[in-house]
C-alpha cells in the first residue's frame, strides 16, 4: 500500500509539473478558454487524488481535507497564473472540492484492499492527465492535429461496460469490504464483555473493556459511581474508519486517536449525571450514567 502510494505521489507530481510547465511555456499560443478548462481538469484531478492519499494514509477526516484542500488550491492558483485570473478561480475552487470530496472518499470509505480503488484512480488520472498534456502540445503547435470525431461512440460505451463490470465485481467479491468486519464480529460473539449494558456502580476499581463494532460501541450504555476513577480500555481491530477518534469532553477526552489495537484512557465522573461519547465525525455514540 505504501510502495503504491509514494509510487502515485512520484508520478503525480512528474505528470502534473510537466503539465504545468507546459502551460507557462506556451502561455502565449493558447486560447483563455481552453486553458481554463485545462486548468480545471488538471487540478480537478490532482486535488482528487491527493485527498483520497492523505485519506487512505492518515485514516481520520480533518487532516486529509486540510492537506486535500491546501492541495488543490495551490495547483489552481500556480497552473492558472499563466492564463489569468478567471483560470485561477476555477482551478483554485475546482482544486479545493475536489481535494475534498478526495478525502471524504479517501477517509471514509474504506476497504481491505484500499490498493484498488487507488490503482482505479490513478489509472482514470493518467488517461486523463496524458489527454491534457496531448492537448496542450496539438492546441500550440500548428503541425499537429487531433481529430476526436474518428472515435467510435462504440469504443467510449465499451469503456463505461468494461469500468461498470470492474466496480461490480469489486463490490461482489471479498476484496472489498468495511475493515475489521470479520474480526469485529468474532470479538463480539466470542467475547463475555460485548455486550450494550455494563453496570459497574457497585465496584472499587472499574475497568471498561470497550469493543469498536462496526455497528457501534459495545457496551455502549454504562454505569459509573460518582468520584470514582474509571479504567477505559478501548479495542479497535482496524484504523482505518471514523472510529480512529474517541471523543468524551465532559471529562475531558477530546479527539482521542485510536489506533488499531488497544487504547488504554482514565477518567473521573465528577458529577452525576448521563453523558455522551462519541466517534470522531459524531455518527457512532454512547452513554455514560454517573450515579
Amino acid at each position: 500500500m505504501y510502495i503504491l502510494s509514494i509510487f502515485t505521489i512520484v508520478l503525480m507530481a512528474l505528470l502534473t509539473g510537466y503539465s504545468i510547465f507546459l502551460l507557462h511555456r506556451k502561455k502565449h499560443k493558447i486560447a483563455k478558454l481552453s486553458g481554463t478548462m485545462v486548468v480545471t481538469v488538471l487540478t480537478m484531478m490532482g486535488g482528487l487524488l491527493s485527498g483520497y492519499i492523505s485519506g487512505i494514509l492518515s485514516g481520520e477526516l480533518f487532516f486529509p481535507v486540510g492537506l486535500g484542500t491546501l492541495i488543490g488550491f495551490v495547483l489552481g492558483f500556480i497552473a492558472g497564473q499563466p492564463i489569468g485570473i478567471l483560470a485561477i478561480l476555477s482551478g483554485s475552487v475546482s482544486g479545493i472540492v475536489s481535494g475534498i470530496i478526495g478525502a471524504l472518499l479517501g477517509a471514509i470509505l474504506q476497504f481491505d484492499n484500499p490498493t484498488i480503488m487507488l490503482g482505479i484512480l490513478l489509472g482514470l488520472y493518467v488517461i486523463i492527465i496524458g489527454l491534457v498534456i496531448l492537448f496542450i502540445i496539438v492546441d500550440t503547435n500548428g503541425k499537429f492535429s487531433l481529430d476526436t470525431q474518428g472515435i467510435s461512440p462504440f469504443n467510449i460505451f465499451s469503456a463505461g461496460l468494461v469500468l461498470i463490470a470492474l466496480f461490480l465485481f469489486l463490490y461482489s467479491s471479498d476484496l472489498v469490504k468495511i475493515p475489521g468486519e470479520d474480526k469485529a464480529q468474532a470479538q463480539e460473539t466470542n467475547s463475555p464483555t460485548a455486550k450494550t449494558e455494563l453496570d459497574l456502580t457497585n465496584e472499587t476499581n472499574p475497568t471498561i473493556d470497550m469493543m469498536v463494532t462496526p455497528t457501534g460501541y459495545s457496551p455502549n450504555v454504562i454505569k459509573v459511581k460518582k468520584g470514582v476513577p474509571v479504567k477505559l480500555n478501548i479495542t479497535n481491530p482496524g484504523d482505518n474508519s471514523c472510529f480512529s477518534t474517541f471523543m468524551m469532553p465532559d471529562f475531558n477526552l477530546n479527539n482521542v486517536n485510536l489506533k488499531a489495537g488497544s487504547t488504554n484512557l482514565t477518567f473521573t465522573p465528577d458529577k452525576e449525571g448521563e453523558y455522551t461519547f462519541t466517534c470522531g465525525m459524531n455518527m457512532f455514540k454512547g452513554t455514560v450514567i454517573v450515579e
